[in-house]
């Protein structure tokens, strides 16, 4: 996504403006998941990882399958993670405590890349 803003002053240079957006290709393998939960605190600096995580990937995510329900459960004082529902009733379980947004990145892409 590029944008081009231009300053009060109409003989300012234009700025581009780039945002880095994910694509959906990222989570192709989020299909063979029943349901994704995302666990994290509102405040805590161990979840800030995943808050970041989520504020720049949720649309991405839902445009890969905008069946598959992504939950996000906020309590005060949990540690980051998420867990991965699959067939069966069969749930996988990850920490993401700690990890910047990057990390939690690679880590989600690479669960549901193993799942397709």
């Amino acid at each position: 996504l590029c944008t081009t803003a231009r300053a009060a002053d109409t003989h300012a240079p234009r700025v581009h403006v780039t945002r880095r957006t994910m694509s959906k290709a990222a989570f192709a393998g989020i299909k063979a998941v029943q349901e994704i939960r995302f666990h994290l605190c509102q405040t805590s600096k161990g979840s800030e990882g995943v808050r970041n995580f989520l504020l720049k990937s949720y649309k991405a995510m839902k445009a890969a399958s905008p069946t598959t329900p992504i939950l996000i459960r906020e309590a005060s004082g949990v540690e980051g993670g998420f867990v991965a529902r699959y067939d069966f009733g069969v749930e996988k379980k990850f920490s993401l405590e700690g990890l910047d947004a990057k990390a939690v990145e690679k880590e989600v892409t690479g669960v549901l890349k193993q799942s397709a």
